[in-house]
């Protein structure tokens, strides 16, 4: 307990706070620009187990705005959820850090939800988010809804059953960010305050006996304003009473990916994985291979498999030219 003996003589956490802490789980779901710095901080204020969970792999334009990752881990294509879980171990080995590489579904996070105490949102895109939503209240877990985008930041502390849900905050909840990083940018000072601010509504729902949720948060970091909003619980909002799940988890469809100039696809079966290695080596096609994928050139494009079955294909945001490219490949 040593470590935390600045944070346990503020009065609000004390050593039966830090006990606490010690003795809950977070799933953090997206460890990019919020997620890696929201990670960092849990791992150093010792929140007992930290679950990551990431499809993505580290590129050289996250340096800028994300934590934990270093130009090597850009260079060898390095998983977030791997490379964060491997940078967090080094900084805090008392707890538990896992990680895994996938989506964030249904079918993915069903078997953590007994698991998890709480969630953070730390992604990118509202179609995760609707699913964090539904997730959040067919099994009853506290989340806390994050995004922020050029110089502004939104936070939703959400505690189901009975708080307002983000369906409440946003009504029909948008299937495309309007205001998304990759289309307006972000400010890489907002960052970290978001994560802090994130982490620290997280430490208030564990400590604070009292604690209520309903409470919308908005920051300007350029401005210097905040506000906060009352949310009010929307009578028969299909948001809260989740009763129905009709997501589609986002990699069995081909999409093209907002601003990155890159298409995903879905390989039919994982076991396709190795069937692409083996092509690769008799065709003599050079690979770069890591704990969760390889990566290869053809034509001037690139192809990035991981071993879950999810295919990026950069070098387009085309869809009939990209799924023309991958048929070529492929079949």
């Amino acid at each position: 307990m040593e470590r935390y003996d600045r944070q346990m003589r503020v009065a609000t956490i004390g050593k039966a706070g830090q006990e606490k802490l010690l003795t809950k789980t977070i799933l953090i779901v997206g460890v990019g620009a919020i997620g890696s710095y929201a990670a960092e901080i849990c791992t150093r204020m010792g929140f007992g187990k930290l679950i990551l969970v990431d499809r993505d792999y580290v590129e050289l334009s996250n340096l800028g705005r994300q934590s934990l990752y270093t130009e090597q881990d850009a260079l060898e294509k390095q998983a977030k959820a791997y490379a964060a879980c491997k940078a967090l171990r080094l900084i805090n080995s008392e707890i538990e850090i896992n990680y895994i590489v996938d989506d964030a579904n249904m079918e993915t996070l069903t078997p953590l939800a007994s698991k998890i105490d709480y969630v953070l949102d730390c992604t990118d895109n509202f179609s995760t988010r609707e699913v964090l939503n539904q997730f959040a209240f067919k099994y009853q877990l506290p989340w806390i809804f994050t995004s922020c985008a050029g110089n502004y930041a939104n936070i939703m502390p959400i505690v189901p059953p009975d708080s307002a849900c983000l369906h409440c905050l946003l009504g029909d909840i948008p299937q495309t960010n309007a205001a998304s990083c990759d289309v307006i940018g972000v400010d890489g000072a907002l960052i970290p305050i978001v994560a802090g601010m994130q982490v620290s509504l997280l430490t208030q729902m564990i400590l604070k006996p009292d604690f209520t949720a309903n409470t919308y948060y908005q920051l300007d970091n350029w401005q210097f304003t905040f506000r906060s909003l009352q949310v009010n619980k929307r009578p028969h909002c299909n948001g809260c009473s989740a009763e129905k799940i009709t997501e589609k988890p986002f990699s069995k469809r081909a999409v093209s990916l907002c601003g990155r100039d890159t298409v995903q696809f879905q390989l039919a079966t994982e076991s396709n994985y190795p069937e692409v290695k083996h092509r690769l080596t008799a065709e003599q096609i050079a690979y770069k291979e890591n704990p969760a994928l390889l990566s290869f050139n053809y034509h001037q494009y690139q192809f990035v498999i991981f071993k879950n079955g999810r295919v990026l294909l950069h070098g387009t945001e085309n869809l009939l030219e990209a799924k023309k490219i991958y048929q070529q490949f492929f079949n």
